[in-house]
């Protein structure tokens, strides 16, 4: 089940959408781009990072010559080598609300648990340590029972973005940023789900993702998918 989430949440949008947004006329300003128009429209180079644990990432995360460091769902550990590279530090955007929900997948987390509300969280990686540093500040959404777990994901994605302009600007205007603290003895780190977690969740009611999630997605980016009758 969670293989099927990744091929829509990550794996198929990925390959797919940006190939047909980088070469669309469709897409206007009022429409989000790919990584490939990015690069296009502003000039910024897009490249894959190897293992930081090979002296080849830490030079080219060094030859970027970057102030800031900002990380959005990386899969790699940063440790101290990486940490200390950018002046003005790094940035982690975690998907959920810290400190209570460490770990992957804290969203299905909060609803297998019957929160109101799902959050993300933006804070520094001063440490090797995974989601513990401390927090700048967070973004809220209330719970939609009739909404599947893609939807509430996605709809963490605008708000997430939003702390990470507001705290770009704050460092531009050298206001202090230090954040506070996190108790390390709150909430809990969790793993990804396994089958007990999985049943629980549909035994409550909850659906991993809907079709008109997909549709949606697709609509968000200036492709619309559905033919309304005449």
């Amino acid at each position: 089940m969670l293989g099927q989430l990744a091929l829509i949440e990550q794996d198929f949008f990925n390959a797919l959408a940006p190939g047909l947004i980088g070469s669309s006329d469709q897409v206007s300003s009022g429409h989000r781009f790919g990584f490939a128009e990015l690069q296009q429209r502003f000039g910024v180079p897009v490249r894959v990072l190897p293992s930081l644990r090979d002296p080849a990432g830490l030079q080219m995360l060094q030859d970027a010559g970057a102030d800031l460091f900002i990380s959005i769902r990386f899969g790699q550990i940063l440790r101290n080598e990486a940490l200390a590279i950018p002046p003005r530090g790094v940035l982690n955007l975690h998907s959920g609300l810290l400190p209570q929900y460490r770990g992957v997948l804290a969203t299905f987390r909060a609803l297998l648990n019957g929160d109101p509300e799902i959050g993300c969280t933006l804070h520094w990686i001063d440490s090797p340590g995974i989601d513990v540093g401390r927090i700048i500040e967070t973004a809220r959404v209330a719970v939609e029972k009739e909404r599947s777990l893609l939807w509430h994901i996605l709809s963490l994605y605008q708000p997430g973005a939003r702390l990470i302009m507001n705290a770009i600007r704050r460092l531009e205007r050298d206001e202090p940023m230090t954040g506070t603290s996190q108790d390390p003895s709150a909430g809990a780190y969790y793993s990804f789900p396994g089958e007990d977690d999985l049943m629980q969740f549909t035994t409550q009611g909850w659906r991993l993702f809907d079709r008109e999630d997909v549709w949606d997605l697709f609509e968000s980016y200036g492709f619309p998918l559905r033919i309304s009758a005449p």
